[in-house]
């Protein structure tokens, strides 16, 4: 199984285990397939691991001595330091109750001992791609909510089914919304279609105004989607070009 990162970057797993056997047996099995491997033997070597380094993803024996894989699972997912590391558990166990309990507590996924390492390989592969993936979408997120808050323009993403992703603070005040009232809603038609068209906002002062719809075709999360820009006409600047 052929693996690779972007960048470079080898990434790293924190095994937890309170068998120095078993931690071998992973450790040897994923390092062959190019992962950097660090340990612990306890709940409390855990967290001292954590401190000293943030690994990429977790792999979680369920049953130990001083404080079981559970505890240790909701105690990092308790932590927003931490909280986003993907935890795959491993155990013997074939009590349902525990394959559930690991799931609430936050778990990503579950595989029971003996496991097959074709099996292992893919489930880690798989989940610290969706990872990597999650922390691309949030530094996208974050350029964008940075870019438009410098600008004095309404700025507005939807989806293709019509559910507006993203919106800045200048589109909420314009439509007089709460963010929360627009990210996950549907898009109302009149911004959707009608091009060039001008409509009632809300102004800096608080007053009504007229602003300019103006829509782009873009990409969002690798899908086709709509910006919408509105534009205060009381400015003189121009529109961005169109395509």
């Amino acid at each position: 199984m052929e693996i690779s990162y972007p960048d470079n970057q080898t990434p790293t797993l924190l095994i937890v285990d309170d068998r120095i056997d078993n931690i071998q047996v992973l450790a040897i099995a994923l390092e062959m397939h190019g992962y950097s491997i660090t340990y612990a033997l306890s709940g409390r070597a855990t967290f001292e691991r954590l401190e000293a380094i943030k690994p990429d993803l977790i792999l979680l024996d369920l049953f130990m001595p001083d404080m079981d894989g559970l505890e240790i699972c909701e105690k990092i997912k308790a932590d927003p330091n931490y909280q986003d590391i993907p935890i795959l558990f491993l155990s013997a166990s074939e009590d349902e109750d525990h394959l559930l309990t690991a799931f609430k507590k936050g778990a990503a996924d579950y595989l029971r001992k003996p496991f097959r390492t074709v099996e292992l390989l893919a489930r880690v592969k798989t989940h610290i791609q969706l990872q990597q993936q999650a922390i691309a979408l949030k530094q996208t997120r974050n350029k964008l909510e940075t870019l438009t808050s410098q600008i004095d323009d309404g700025v507005l993403v939807v989806d293709p089914g019509g559910m507006i992703q993203f919106a800045n603070p200048i589109s909420a005040r314009m439509l007089n919304k709460s963010l929360s009232e627009l990210v996950g809603h549907p898009c109302d038609d009149s911004l959707l279609e009608n091009d060039g068209a001008a409509i009632e906002v809300i102004g800096e002062n608080g007053e009504s105004e007229k602003a300019a719809i103006h829509l782009k075709k873009g990409q969002w999360e690798d899908r086709s989607a709509s910006m919408i820009w509105l534009r205060s006409l009381g400015r003189s600047h121009p529109l961005p070009d169109r395509d």
